[in-house]
């Protein structure tokens, strides 16, 4: 299952959510995928993690964080969920059940500042749906520079670079009983900046945040662009 976590370093609530979802990840290990998009007024907020944001408020012109989405569908807040309760181990265990139609394998090698994925979607049953997209995100396993107010001194699988963007890659139609195959790459440009922030978004085109390369790993999902379903993600290992 996909956990796609809004917050941020300077965010009071964000502190108590991250550490629920992580929790919740160390009991199901092996059972999930997790991108952090640093938001709010963190260091390392991105236009692509505010795109992810936005692409779930369809009309809005703001957002609130904490908030997580699980598989595209299952939006909630981690602390406020349950009538207070937060989200729960038995939530995650709803939402994993559900069966997927579609397997993903994904690969990845590192050549200096250079990220390179294969990617392949194996359809085991008909998915009827003509909006889906391939979406694939470029992670930190851990960050520590972008510390902020609330309490946090680290930062877990931070989304540093979607490929090619946060629109991903239209699929054309699967079939059954075949293997579509995806190769993207992105090379992170000049050096390491820090003082990034709201005002002072990284430039893709000429710097970077990634603060040890060889703790990079990619991400792998494939959604429906108007339901929000996500119908399977998959990681590389590090």
């Amino acid at each position: 299952m996909l956990h796609e976590m809004f917050s941020g370093s300077n965010c009071g609530p964000c502190l108590e959510a991250d550490q629920r979802v992580i929790d919740i990840q160390d009991a199901r290990t092996g059972q999930y995928t997790h991108v952090a998009y640093q938001v709010g007024s963190d260091p390392y907020m991105s236009a692509e993690s505010v795109g992810r944001r936005m692409y779930y408020l369809p009309g809005e012109s703001s957002y609130d964080i904490p908030f997580l989405h699980a598989d595209g569908v299952n939006g909630l807040h981690p602390n406020l969920t349950n009538d207070g309760e937060g989200y729960l181990e038995d939530d995650f265990d709803g939402f994993a059940e559900l069966s997927s139609p579609l397997e993903i394998t994904v690969t990845h090698t590192l050549s200096g500042q250079t990220v390179e994925a294969e990617i392949q979607i194996d359809l085991l049953e008909a998915v009827a749906s003509e909006n889906l997209v391939l979406h694939a995100a470029i992670v930190e396993a851990v960050t520590y520079n972008n510390v902020g107010t609330n309490g946090q001194t680290e930062f877990h699988d931070v989304m540093k670079k979607m490929m090619p963007d946060d629109e991903g890659t239209p699929i054309d139609v699967l079939t059954v009983g075949e293997t579509a195959e995806f190769s993207l790459k992105w090379r992170f440009r000049g050096d390491y900046v820090s003082g990034t922030g709201p005002s002072n978004m990284v430039d893709h085109d000429a710097e970077h945040t990634v603060e040890a390369f060889e703790a990079l790993y990619v991400v792998a999902w494939v959604q429906d662009i108007e339901t929000w379903e996500v119908f399977q993600s998959a990681r590389s290992d590090l």
